[in-house]
């Protein structure tokens, strides 16, 4: 049997009735109008590795999952005081990498840590990658 939209509404009433529940004044508008449950987010699936070079803190950021749905933002903290060095917003496509440097100039010896800030789920604070160099 097929259920339009209506009918199934009117279906659920008509069960709750027959249950021994009385449906209350309202209620077929109240179920027309719940929203209906989605799939949560794609979480972000991604490997963040660093090392340290000539040229300074080398991070190497790759996506193992799908392309991101939004941008997100990638941050640049010293890891001691947590304190930001730079931000910029970042979209990956589906098993894309992105290196960057963090010039020894700008690290001075202190910790440095990454962590990337999707805009389409909440993710706890915590580095994905962090590195000190000399």
């Amino acid at each position: 049997m097929k259920y339009s939209c209506k009918s199934a509404v009117s279906a659920v009433v008509f069960s709750a009735g027959v249950l021994g529940f009385a449906p209350t004044p309202g209620a077929a508008e109240l179920i027309a109008q719940a929203q209906i449950a989605t799939a949560p987010p794609a979480l972000m699936r991604v490997d963040v590795s660093s090392v340290c070079a000539t040229k300074g803190a080398v991070f190497k950021i790759t996506n193992r999952g799908a392309q991101w749905p939004r941008t997100g933002v990638l941050r640049l903290y010293y890891a001691d005081d947590n304190s930001v060095i730079g931000q910029r917003r970042l979209r990956l496509a589906d098993h894309q990498r992105v290196t960057f440097a963090v010039k020894p100039s700008v690290g001075a010896g202190r910790p440095i840590g990454v962590w990337l800030d999707p805009s389409w789920y909440k993710r706890g604070f915590k580095f994905d990658a962090e590195t000190t160099c000399p």
